[in-house]
């Protein structure tokens, strides 16, 4: 399996990020790799899938409250994305997998 290095994205994080940037922020913080099939893979050697899409880590962030998105009524979605780097940091690669595994979707 080819293995892409994961960039976090461009922009600023004044506007809420979509899944695939939260994903991408997540990957990227830990040095996980994309894999060919677009799954995001922890290790050069030994690749252990973490999820199936950078898609699915972003939600599964959002599911787990490793992410804060304020909630007002009417909005247009423009309010800022904070990340729980203590929240995230704190879970080891195969805890992260567990839990994007059992994640809704």
């Amino acid at each position: 399996m080819k293995l892409t290095r994961i960039d976090p994205p461009g922009r600023s994080f004044s506007r809420w990020l979509t899944d695939e940037e939260v994903g991408q922020v997540l990957a990227a913080s830990r040095g996980w790799r994309l894999g060919s099939d677009g799954s995001v893979v922890a290790g050069t050697v030994r690749k252990t899938v973490i999820a199936p899409s950078l898609v699915a880590l972003g939600a599964a962030a959002t599911a787990n409250r490793w992410i804060s998105r304020p909630a007002r009524a009417g909005s247009d979605g423009s309010g800022p994305t904070h990340m729980m780097w203590g929240v995230f940091e704190a879970r080891t690669d195969a805890e992260v997998a567990e839990l994007v595994a059992a994640a809704p979707r």
